[in-house]
């Protein structure tokens, strides 16, 4: 039997806080066995909260904890069971360091899923002196304590999508928490039915409190939100409206260039192709993020192609707009007044503007845009760059939600 002051040296060591170490064991070379019991003799009931020492049965397993050194440690738990004198209810102990039916302390837990986010499974599994397959039971497990949380305090939504595997293919829907900025969902098909399907699942009383929905110019998002959260305001993201002008403008620069390299006269074609090149990203830009080059690169387009530097004119205009501290009545004489101008340029993007009018004035309420929810892609990008694709969808899934809950 250990001496007292080697098992108080031990407590200290775990740093389990109520519990001490009451004896250990070297189950071989790199393993040892604590034995851990809980400082308490009494416990609350959970159902009258009266106090009660009178234990009915105890029931002892072996939990899996971070390595020690170069040991492998498991622990000796007594979670024991309390009939309560008060109300005769039978219940058992919590505790802190594990939950319940799991086989492994939240610390470890935690240590594996920073490592497997980090790294990958195979080399967290070598940190940690385990099995790849060890390493996917805590993940699955954690996953599945997750998926059965609601979320909280639900205001504003954002649903947007990403492509699950290359070439554009397999789009997953990302649905995120925008005030705590954190995914509350994937969805391995982005249609109206999984979304609707999720969105049933939260409850009526989840959907009640949400108060906007920050979408991009996708119908089916709308017709769902507008189904099943009828009291929410849905939110047409701006970012995706100058998407759609800057496509038009980049559409009409082609155009350009391609028609510059017909002309015949040499000189002339000479001079239009050079004023045209490179002109992407300087007419894309917008006008305060411009450098010396960009801007000169510019007044090259504008000796060539006046129209050009008049749509791009009117693209910054309308970006002026939206950038404006101004209510959503003032944006609507605003915005009527650039389409004025705009639709010869912009056909499209003002056709889009018109459908989409209700929920782009929307955005002047409370600014809400998907600007969260494109940062939040972009880290789910990098995740699964890190997991060498994750062409499983659950692997994907679990990696994704696992690293903004845990870390």
């Amino acid at each position: 039997m250990p001496s007292n002051s080697l098992l108080f040296f031990v407590t200290k060591l775990i740093k389990f806080e109520g519990f001490k170490a009451t004896n250990y064991w070297f189950i071989t070379e790199n393993e040892i066995l604590i034995e851990l019991a809980n400082k308490a003799n009494r416990a609350t009931c959970p159902y009258c909260h009266q106090s009660t020492d009178k234990i009915h049965q105890s029931h002892p397993y072996k939990v899996r904890d971070i390595p020690l050194s170069s040991f492998d440690v498991f622990l000796f738990v007594n979670r024991r069971q309390f009939r309560c004198k008060n109300c005769r209810q039978v219940f058992s102990e919590e505790l802190t360091f594990v939950k319940k039916r799991r086989t492994y302390t939240k610390r470890l837990a935690q240590k594996v899923i920073e490592e497997v986010l980090a790294t990958d499974v195979a080399n967290a599994g070598k940190r940690n002196r385990m099995t790849s397959a060890e390493i996917e039971t805590i993940l699955k497990e954690l996953e599945e304590d997750l998926l059965k949380e609601k979320p909280q305090g639900l205001k504003r939504l954002g649903i947007d999508e990403i492509t699950h595997l290359k070439g554009g293919k397999n789009y997953a829907a990302v649905l995120v928490d925008l005030d705590k900025r954190k995914p509350i969902a994937l969805l391995e098909k982005r249609n109206k039915e999984a979304i609707a399907e999720y969105l049933q699942s939260l409850g009526s009383e989840i959907l009640s409190q949400i108060e906007e929905v920050s979408i991009d110019l996708w119908r089916p998002y709308k017709t769902v939100v507008e189904e099943l959260i009828p009291n929410a305001q849905v939110v047409a993201d701006r970012f995706h409206v100058m998407k759609q002008i800057n496509e038009e403008l980049d559409e009409q620069r082609k155009f350009e260039k391609r028609q510059a390299a017909k002309l015949k006269d040499k000189r002339e074609r000479e001079k239009k192709v050079r004023g045209i090149a490179h002109s992407k990203y300087p007419l894309l830009k917008k006008k305060e993020r411009l450098n010396e080059s960009e801007k000169e690169k510019l007044n090259e387009v504008k000796n060539v192609s006046a129209k050009l530097i008049e749509m791009y004119q009117i693209k910054e205009s309308i970006r002026d707009i939206f950038e404006s501290q101004i209510t959503g009545y003032k944006a609507l004489w605003d915005i009527a007044e650039w389409m004025k101008k705009a639709y010869k340029y912009f056909p499209k993007s003002c056709q889009t503007i018109k459908r989409w009018i209700d929920e782009i004035l929307a955005y002047f309420d409370n600014r809400t845009t998907q600007g969260t929810v494109e940062g939040i892609n972009q880290k789910i990008k990098l995740i699964k760059r890190r997991g060498y694709g994750l062409k499983n969808f659950d692997n994907f899934r679990r990696r994704v939600l696992l690293n903004w809950h845990f870390c």
